[in-house]
């Protein structure tokens, strides 16, 4: 990675974006035809939708509330415009986010008279707050200030051999530079976690990580689910994955050889820089929100027989090394590490290439997912609404 530095936007909060979004937030789901008409209306605005939060209860309450503030406060997001259908859940979430220091703008659907009018006064709103956020200027900030997230679907054989290793490179050279990098899936470590557990830290560290991990596979088997029947999944044994344990070796590859730092919930920030383990589901649309939440401004995505979804709020960039996704696949790949299984690329030479890109993008270069705006949100739900 050469010029260890990148364009970005400077945040109230000290943190840094590599995009200058305003985000329409809707603050439950029947809330999503408005945020959605709104955002569609609006350039330069994003939606953050939700399926939930309605009779939601206790800790699914606070994780749903603690996400979406989590994606509104993410540096990439200059300003943000609430869409509520009433005012006392509209404010719980408006509190969440003010102590970033971000303009936080509300239109409540009950007190302005229905989604004709919420559209009408939402429309206005968010152009007030693009126009407002266009005036910023992209500044030079030093790779201390990259939060990324990385995160692997459609893995295959050429996902642990290839792509996998050249995005731990990258995790490695940002760790070491004082940024922050996260890894997520929880079941994607079944098998190997013991050996992943070896490079925490500290004794607490290892101790908070296992039982991540080792807690969540004993809530499965709690429910009578056999692992062996759900992962590796269909793609991963037609990309040519056997067992779990070769999945769980292959996925580690991405957090490259940095020691553990810290163990996140769903969603949470890094309390300190280096690589830290957010806690959350293995499905793309459900890990890529939490890791946005928790303040990634970029994710590393690898993909081994093609996965095409990224984040709304997270610019994602996909990364394979299988010959045939990077051909068949192009629409949705953006950067090609098949040189090292067909040319014998060096490692260290490849993720070094695709740090520079990496760097590029959070300069400004956009990704397949956000020119396509292939992108979605979906926050975990862990318990029955009322």
């Amino acid at each position: 990675m050469s010029g260890a530095t990148f364009l970005g936007y400077g945040r109230p909060d000290g943190s840094v974006g590599v995009r200058n979004h305003v985000a329409v937030v809707s603050v439950m789901d029947n809330c999503n035809p408005v945020t959605r008409k709104v955002a569609e209306a609006v350039a330069g605005t994003i939606p953050v939708t939700t399926l939930f939060v309605r009779g939601q209860l206790g800790r699914d309450l606070d994780i749903t509330l603690d996400t979406l503030a989590g994606l509104a406060r993410n540096p990439n997001v200059a300003a943000v415009l609430l869409i509520g259908l009433e005012a006392a859940m509209t404010e719980a979430l408006a509190k969440r986010i003010r102590p970033s220091g971000k303009t936080v703008a509300s239109v409540v659907i009950q007190q302005v008279g229905g989604t004709i009018n919420a559209i009408a006064e939402g429309t206005r709103a968010a152009a007030r707050l693009v126009r407002e956020a266009s005036r910023q200027r992209r500044a030079d900030f030093p790779l201390s200030k990259l939060v990324i997230g990385v995160e692997c679907g459609g893995s295959d054989t050429t996902s642990g051999l290839a792509s996998n290793p050249a995005i731990g490179v990258v995790a490695d050279r940002v760790a070491a530079a004082g940024g922050s990098v996260i890894i997520s899936e929880t079941s994607e470590f079944f098998g190997a976690e013991h050996l992943f557990a070896e490079r925490a830290r500290s004794p607490k560290v290892k101790a908070q990580f296992l039982e991540a991990v080792q807690g969540f596979e004993r809530e499965i088997m709690a429910h009578g689910i056999d692992l062996r029947g759900s992962n590796p999944t269909p793609d991963n044994i037609l990309g040519g994955l056997t067992t779990i344990e070769e999945k769980a070796l292959g996925a580690m590859a991405k957090a490259g050889k940095s020691p553990l730092v810290g163990v996140l919930a769903y969603g949470e920030a890094p309390r300190e820089a280096g690589l830290n383990f957010m806690a959350t589901p293995a499905p793309a649309v459900e890990s890529l929100t939490a890791l946005a939440a928790g303040g990634c401004q970029i994710c590393l995505f690898s993909t081994g027989v093609g996965n095409p979804i990224g984040s709304v709020v997270s610019t994602t960039i996909k990364v394979s090394g299988n010959r045939n996704t990077v051909d068949f696949f192009a629409d949705n790949v953006d950067f090609d590490v098949t040189g090292v299984l067909e040319r014998g690329e060096p490692l260290a030479e490849v993720g070094g290439r695709l740090g520079d890109y990496m760097l590029s993008v959070a300069s400004g270069e956009l990704t397949t997912s956000e020119v396509l705006d292939v992108r979605e949100t979906c926050i975990s739900r862990f318990l029955p609404s009322m």
